[in-house]
């Protein structure tokens, strides 16, 4: 049977995330974490390597990239904590039911209660005892991650060899508190309590994607980025004076360069940032620009542009018989699109030549604005969709259909799913 190299290629670099991961010291994390702050910022700096705009290669790339990455996961893990200090700390209580090993990793099997919020892929820490404010340190504690539920049990991974230094999983220093782990999980009937951290699903995603960096088509735009300086003629949609007005008010120089790239003619554009630099606020910037703007003309001979002409104009008759040709399934109005679209609203382009004679609806129809927003995870995403549903320049004329209805966060968003917008009768024609 043939076996895929790509996934044996993503497996690997998964189970270097899993190793280093599961073997930090999560007391250690902490103080390093309280370290840090009365430090202040100057002191991490001495350790990771500030983003650039280009790279000379692959491992300059993840050199930069990897450290980064891994310390956006300690956010995480230290944001669970900060969480866990403003609710009651919930520690769980379970029973080992099993264990085996499997190339360097132990996989014991616990039967946990109330383990209803324990999903797949969630960080958990498992102890000899519980901890906390005014209570003894515990001698033996270690992470492990959820591989999979079952009905009755939940099979963990766990990495007791010792801790990897430095992101070397080659150099890893053996410690007392794994060592005393072992015991707990390899046999069978012993009581260890359980404290659910954070998930790694989306963070363990990004890492397989940052390591695999050399494999992507569009590598050298990612390595090397392209000039930012490029000229409006470059554009690929012409934006009006209020809308440019309204951008360089809302957006720093940064983000303006940033909504200026995403409309180019390019085909791959990279945006990227550490939290807080304002990525959400750009994707709304050049969401409002596509929505609210016309396409630009492109002539293959900028020469011959005064030749260009427009067919004679059409009878009223004649309109009517093309629309009804473009769309014959519509009996009734959009409640959308009871206020005529204007400039670029809902796709619709005066100035284009095609404002009275829509074309036949298929997957090639070049003016209707369709625009696919994706994100790593039901809360960013979520987000996303707040944000344009509270921006006045966005959410006029606007349909937001949300597509992924799982797990969705907030009460308002739920409006926007498909299944609510079916209910009230406007999906159709979304």
């Amino acid at each position: 049977m043939a076996i895929d190299k790509n996934n044996l290629d993503e497996e690997a670099l998964s189970l270097r995330f899993y190793k280093i991961v599961l073997s930090w010291d999560y007391l250690g994390l902490l103080k390093e974490s309280d370290r840090k702050k009365g430090k202040g910022d100057d002191d991490n700096a001495l350790v990771l390597k500030k983003a650039k705009n280009s790279y000379k290669d692959v491992q300059d790339y993840l050199a930069t990239f990897e450290p980064l990455l891994f310390e956006e996961v300690k956010a995480q893990i230290i944001q669970g904590k900060k969480d866990d200090d403003e609710e009651e700390t919930l520690w769980m209580k379970a029973v080992t039911v099993g264990c085996s090993e499997i190339d360097g990793f132990h996989f014991p099997m616990i039967s946990c209660s109330d383990s209803e919020s324990i999903q797949q892929n969630d960080l958990l820490l498992l102890s000899n005892k519980e901890f906390g404010d005014g209570k003894r340190l515990p001698t033996a504690y270690a992470f492990a991650l959820v591989e999979d539920r079952r009905p009755d049990k939940i099979r963990l991974r766990m990495h007791l060899s010792g801790e990897v230094k430095q992101l070397n999983t080659q150099e890893i220093e053996a410690c007392s508190r794994l060592l005393s782990m072992r015991p707990l999980v390899t046999e069978n009937a012993k009581l260890l309590h359980v404290l659910k951290i954070c998930s790694l699903s989306t963070i363990a995603r990004e890492y397989v994607a940052l390591r695999s960096v050399s494999s992507l088509p569009f590598k050298d735009l990612i390595l090397s980025a392209a000039d930012s300086n490029r000229s409006t003629e470059d554009h690929a949609w012409k934006i009006s004076r209020p809308l440019k007005e309204f951008l360089e008010n809302n957006h720093n120089k940064s983000q303006l360069d940033a909504i200026n790239a995403g409309l180019s003619r390019q085909t791959f554009v990279l945006i990227q940032g550490p939290p807080g630099t304002g990525k959400t606020q750009t994707i709304l910037g050049i969401l409002s620009a596509i929505l609210h703007a016309t396409p630009a003309r492109v002539h293959s001979n900028r020469v011959k542009l005064s030749s260009v002409k427009r067919g004679p104009e059409l009878s009223m008759s004649d309109k009517y018989k093309h629309w009804g040709q473009a769309s014959p399934w519509l009996g009734g109005i959009n409640p959308l699109d009871q206020e005529m679209p204007i400039d670029g609203d809902d796709g619709f382009f005066p100035t284009s030549g095609n404002d009275l004679k829509p074309e036949v609806v298929n997957s090639s129809r070049k003016y209707r604005v369709r625009v696919l927003v994706c994100a790593p995870s039901n809360s960013a995403l979520d987000e996303i969709v707040l944000r344009i549903l509270n921006t006045v320049t966005l959410k006029l004329f606007v349909s937001v259909p949300l597509v992924n209805e799982i797990d969705i966060t907030h009460n308002n968003v739920i409006t926007k799913s498909m299944s609510a917008m079916r209910n009230v009768g406007i999906l159709k024609f979304a």
